[in-house]
C-alpha cells in the first residue's frame, strides 16, 4: 500500500489494470508527499489512463511519472497531451505503449509547450510519418528537455528532417536515442546539418538503422566540423566498419580525445573474423579498461575460471563492440581448448596483449582443419 508520507510511489509490475489504476489515481487527487509514481507494466488501459490524466490537472506535486507498458492508445493520449503542457513534472515516460501517428500529433505540440520536463521516454511505441515529425518539432522548441529517447519507433527519414532541424535549434539537449528508427543514409544528411551547429549534445544513439558505412562516417565528421561540439559518446551499433568509417573514427578520435565511438569490430580486408585481434585494438583506445577484473567480477569463488555464459553476460554488461555472433567467437578463442569454460590465471600473470596472443594460438592449434 502506498503511505502518505513516502515520497516514491513503485506499484510496478502488479496487474492493477483500469479499477487499480482508477484508485491509486483518486488516492493522487490528495496525497501532497508522493513525488515519483511508477506504474510500469499495469495494463490500465484507456479507463486508467483517464483517470491518470483528470487527476494530473489537480494534482502539482508530482515530479516524475513511469507508464511504460500500460496498453494506452492514440486515443488515450488526448487525456496527457492537454495537461502535459501545463504540468510540472520533471521526468515523463509513455514507452511500450501503442501511440501512434495520431498519438504524436497531439504529443507534438503538448513538449512544445511544456516548460518543466527533463526527461521524456517514448520509445518503443509506433511514432511515423506525422506524429513523428509532430514530436520532432516539439523537442526543438522545448526549452527544458534534457534527456530524449525515441529509439525503437519509425521515425524513418521524414523524421530524420524534422530531428536535424530539432538539433540545429535545440541546444539544452544532452542525450538522444534514435536507434531503430528506419532511418537510412538518405535522413542522416539532414540529422547532420544539425549536429554540425549543435552545441549542447553529448550523447547520440543511432544504431540499428540502416544508414550504411557512409551515413556513419558522415555522422562523424559532423561532429568534426562543429567546433562547438561537447559530444562525449556516439553509437553506431550494426552499422558495418569498412576501411572508410574505420578511418573516420580515428580521425574523430584524434580531432575529439574524450569522444567514444560505440561500433562493430573492424575486420580488415573483409578477412575472416578475428575478434581477439579486434578486442586487442579495441583495448588500446580504452587504456582504462582491465580485462582481468571483469573475469574477476564473475568469479566468486576465486577458481580462476569462468564459464562461457558467465563470460558473455560480463562482456555484455560492460558494452564490449561485438554483436552476437563475434562475442561468441571471441569466447571460443579465449577458451582455446574447447573446455567450455575460460581459465584466465595467466592473465594475472603475463601481459595482457601476451596472453590474448597466447589464447589465439591455442584456438587455432585446436582448429587447424577447420
Amino acid at each position: 500500500a502506498v503511505v502518505s508520507t513516502q515520497s516514491t510511489g513503485n506499484l510496478s509490475d502488479n496487474a492493477l489494470e483500469a479499477e487499480g489504476g482508477q484508485y491509486i489515481a483518486n488516492m493522487l487527487r490528495e496525497n501532497c508527499y508522493i513525488t515519483v509514481l511508477d506504474l510500469c507494466e499495469n495494463n490500465l488501459g484507456t479507463t486508467g489512463a483517464k483517470c491518470l490524466g483528470d487527476m494530473l490537472h489537480i494534482n502539482v506535486n508530482l515530479k516524475e511519472v513511469y507508464l511504460r507498458g500500460n496498453s494506452f492508445t492514440d486515443k488515450d493520449i488526448e487525456h496527457f497531451a492537454e495537461v502535459m503542457k501545463d504540468f510540472r513534472l520533471t521526468h515523463f515516460d509513455l514507452s511500450c505503449n501503442c501511440i501512434g501517428e495520431k498519438g504524436g500529433l497531439l504529443l507534438g505540440p503538448a513538449i512544445a509547450a511544456n516548460e518543466s520536463l527533463e526527461y521524456l521516454n517514448l520509445s518503443w511505441n509506433n511514432l511515423r510519418r506525422k506524429g513523428a515529425i509532430a514530436v520532432a518539432n516539439g523537442v526543438k522548441n522545448n526549452v527544458m528537455l534534457k534527456h530524449c529517447n525515441l529509439a525503437w519507433n519509425g521515425f524513418g527519414d521524414e523524421g530524420a528532417v524534422a530531428l536535424g532541424e530539432a538539433l540545429r535549434n535545440n541546444t539544452i539537449i544532452t542525450w538522444l536515442d534514435i536507434s531503430h528508427n528506419r532511418i537510412t543514409v538518405e535522413g542522416v544528411k539532414f540529422l547532420t546539418k544539425g549536429l554540425e551547429g549543435n552545441e549542447g549534445l553529448k550523447h547520440f544513439d543511432i544504431s540499428h538503422n540502416p544508414i550504411t558505412s557512409t551515413g556513419g562516417c558522415q555522422i562523424l565528421e559532423s561532429f568534426g566540423k562543429n567546433s562547438s561540439t561537447v559530444i562525449e559518446t556516439v553509437e553506431l551499433k550494426n552499422v558495418r566498419v569498412n576501411d572508410d568509417l574505420w578511418s573516420a573514427i580515428k580521425e574523430s578520435k584524434k580531432a575529439l580525445p574524450d569522444l567514444t565511438v560505440i561500433h562493430q569490430p573492424y575486420m580488415e580486408g573483409r578477412k575472416k573474423p578475428n575478434p581477439i585481434a579486434s578486442l586487442k585494438e579495441w583495448l588500446s583506445h580504452n587504456k582504462h579498461f582491465e580485462l582481468v577484473e571483469v573475469f574477476k567480477r564473475f568469479d566468486e569463488e576465486e577458481t580462476m575460471e569462468v564459464t562461457k555464459e558467465m563470460l558473455f553476460e560480463a562482456f555484455q554488461q560492460a558494452h564490449l563492440p561485438f554483436d552476437k555472433n563475434n562475442m561468441e567467437l571471441l569466447i571460443d578463442q579465449l577458451d582455446g581448448e574447447g573446455r567450455e569454460v575460460v581459465v584466465y590465471s595467466g592473465l594475472i600473470e603475463t601481459e595482457q596483449n601476451a596472453w590474448l596472443d597466447e589464447r589465439l594460438t591455442k584456438y587455432n592449434t585446436l582448429h587447424k582443419d577447420d
